[in-house]
């Protein structure tokens, strides 16, 4: 009887499929949260998709103790009724996750694509995902009347409707499922090989978006096993039907949060010394706030206040400015401060730290006031300023 039970297979998929996918998504929202400070609705999307997942593998694990992978008449009655309820659950959890999955990668191209044609695409594939997903959903849900009769044909009377609408309705979601993934996989690709940047970097990036091609590889593969959905010894001969939707639903969550990695994989690298120092609102490891000591004097027509140079603040957030007795204005950042000077033609001059870069700047000016270019101005002497 060993050799004829497919469970410990599936159980191990479960397993593995929903360590990898949570993997995943924790790095995506610590990314998202910690690095870039931007959780948006695509990361609320795959969220949730996670979470439909994890109901997903826990229904499929159920399912396996009381016998799915099994002959029908290896279980008791009692048994084989379980195990297609949990069947029944999978099949809702399962659209759930895709259809979330589906928006959340969509919603994430939308946020990074400008062109018309482009966003239409997406939009066109993500209501095609929404229609499919829910008509599946629907349907498996309501296959049979009473719901309980697909799963307990023993003790209860009902109907159910023709099992080859159900596998047919499995064939049309494959086939929007194959569509919308290698949408999302190869346009983005497209417009990748199109921009100017480096070689290296535009391989990686196009390899990064195709990953979605793999869960399509996993639909391709699931489309021989479907015509089983109506078969008499229904937990056996699903049982690679349910290994490849798994799969399926695993790469597909995977592949839409190692999109969103790359600040994280960028971090990595300038700690392993392979990188420069990313510029991520979060980053602050081995970096300090410039301060600004020494004497300088600023022409009059400049307008004169000062920016907080440091990766835990952002420069175009609208902070309280305070402001000393010399009549320079302070922004107040986290533990010191700088000063950057702004000109009437936009351009500017960033006080950095030191004396020498000080030094530099004020003998400039001070060689200008020499030779009758500037008018001689009072010294500004600042200090160093904390809070």
């Amino acid at each position: 009887m060993g050799s004829e039970n497919r469970g410990p297979a599936l159980l191990g998929i479960d397993i593995a499929a929903a360590a990898l996918a949570f993997i995943a998504t924790v790095l995506r929202c610590f990314v998202r949260i910690r690095l870039v400070k931007s959780f948006g609705l695509d990361d609320w999307l795959m969220l949730g998709a996670m979470v439909s997942f994890a109901l997903y593998s826990a229904s499929s694990i159920i399912g396996v103790t009381y016998g799915t992978g099994q002959h029908v008449w290896d279980l008791t009655k009692e048994n084989n009724s379980m195990a297609k309820k949990w069947w029944w659950c999978c099949y809702l959890t399962y659209s759930c996750t895709m259809l979330l999955t589906k928006l959340s990668i969509g919603y994430f191209l939308l946020r990074v694509t400008v062109n018309k044609i482009h966003r239409m695409i997406i939009y066109s594939m993500m209501i095609i995902t929404v229609i499919s997903c829910m008509a599946f959903f629907f349907v498996s849900a309501f296959q049979c009347w009473p719901v309980q009769y697909f799963w307990d044909k023993h003790t209860r009377s009902g109907v159910c409707i023709n099992s080859d609408i159900v596998i047919g309705l499995a064939y049309m979601f494959s086939a929007c499922s194959i569509i919308s993934d290698f949408t999302f996989a190869l346009l983005p690709a497209w417009i990748v090989s199109h921009l100017n940047m480096k070689p290296k970097t535009k391989a990686a990036l196009i390899v990064l978006m195709g990953l979605g091609c793999f869960a399509s590889a996993a639909v391709v593969i699931r489309i021989p096993y479907m015509k089983h959905l109506g078969s008499d010894d229904f937990l056996w001969d699903t049982t690679y039907v349910a290994i490849w939707s798994t799969t399926e639903e695993c790469l597909a969550i995977t592949a839409g949060c190692l999109a969103t990695l790359q600040p994280l994989a960028k971090t990595i690298g300038y700690k392993m010394g392979l990188a420069s120092r990313p510029s991520l609102p979060g980053f602050e490891s081995g970096y300090n706030s410039y301060k600004m000591t020494g004497e300088i004097s600023v022409r009059r027509s400049f307008t004169r206040r000062t920016e907080t140079f440091s990766s835990m603040a952002n420069p175009l957030s609208k902070q309280p400015i305070e402001e000393d007795a010399t009549g320079l204005k302070l922004q107040p950042g986290f533990s010191q401060y700088s000063a950057v000077c702004y000109n009437t033609t936009s351009s500017q001059e960033e006080l950095r730290p030191g004396e020498a870069d000080v030094g530099t700047v004020g003998s400039r000016v001070q060689k200008e006031e020499d030779d009758g270019i500037l008018p001689s101005l009072p010294v500004i002497r600042t200090k160093e300023v904390r809070q």
